[in-house]
């Protein structure tokens, strides 16, 4: 049965230890560091006893002209880890009612441009694309922090009134 709830130390352990290459282990480390100061919440989906799926919900956008016209929470990093199984609708659903209990109107995300599968599912759940393209910037980095490769994508906006 799948249930969806925040990550704990023991959860990321196990991610961790079974992350392949030292980027991944660096962006499970920063979603952790993010849970534990409150910026965000790291939700982990189970299955059984198996993680199947991960999103952080951001208690503010990172996108500086979304979070002072709209205020969202924001959806950041979803990775059903099985597609077409329902995880991701599961983990968007429990990020809408954590967003609720934070007394958050609306949540948004980015979505890729290029991505036609999350945007029609987005859609399906209530997402409304604004008029506003954002630049996802992120990087990858091995284990002591050296920078392999930065992205700047650019993602619509979409937004959903709670």
């Amino acid at each position: 049965m799948l249930e969806i709830r925040p990550a704990t130390r023991p959860d990321v352990d196990r991610l961790l230890a079974i992350a392949k290459s030292p980027a991944r282990r660096a962006h499970l480390t920063d979603r952790w560091s993010d849970h534990e100061s409150g910026a965000a919440a790291f939700l982990l989906a189970h299955d059984g006893g198996a993680i199947v799926g991960q999103t952080s919900l951001l208690a503010t956008s990172k996108y500086a002209e979304v979070a002072a016209a709209y205020g969202p929470a924001e959806i950041n990093g979803l990775h059903a880890f099985v597609q077409g199984a329902g995880i991701g609708s599961a983990l968007i659903a429990a990020s809408e009612e954590l967003a609720r209990t934070w007394r958050r109107d609306t949540i948004g995300l980015g979505v890729e441009l290029n991505n036609a599968g999350a945007k029609r599912l987005y859609a399906r759940l209530g997402y409304q694309p604004l008029d506003l393209q954002v630049i996802d910037e992120w990087t990858e980095v091995d284990a002591d922090g050296t920078v392999l490769t930065a992205h700047a994508d650019p993602c619509e906006y979409l937004l959903k009134r709670l």
